[in-house]
């Protein structure tokens, strides 16, 4: 699957507490497939839909993206979310999947309202790690 950002680069998967989410190497941004934000969260996927698609009380904006949907390539809808350092999510309305740019995935949780006994750092499998290392020594 191709990157949102960078189409010419191709995403990697990788596990983050047990969920399978897509990483661009170069933007450093991440692609969750309809559901996963919740399963990051530890909230309801119906939770999490009523944030991002139907009227809440969070103060949010909604524009046109440039980017497009890297599973059924449809133009994604930047959420904004001014109250929370303006924060922009890229959500597709077809497949639900959400694309979020470097260092938002830990906003996203945080917005959502991850609890306190999960709210310990993200850190990246050792699959991941490895991939990281071979790729720093080709340079």
């Amino acid at each position: 699957m191709r990157s949102p950002v960078y189409p010419d680069v191709e995403m990697v998967g990788t596990m983050i507490e047990g969920v399978h989410i897509d990483h661009c190497p170069r933007s450093g941004g991440h692609w969750l497939d309809g559901g996963e934000l919740a399963l990051l969260a530890k909230r309801p996927i119906e939770e999490v839909d009523a944030l991002l698609r139907a009227g809440t009380p969070v103060e949010r904006l909604i524009h046109e993206s440039s980017r497009l949907c890297p599973r059924d390539h449809t133009p994604l809808q930047q959420i904004e979310f001014p109250g929370y350092a303006h924060l922009k999510i890229d959500l597709c309305t077809t497949c639900s999947g959400v694309w979020l740019d470097a260092r938002e995935l830990s906003q996203a949780l945080t917005l959502l309202g991850r609890p306190a006994s999960s709210a310990e750092p993200l850190k990246p499998t050792s699959g991941v790690l490895h991939l990281i290392r071979r790729l720093l020594d080709r340079g």
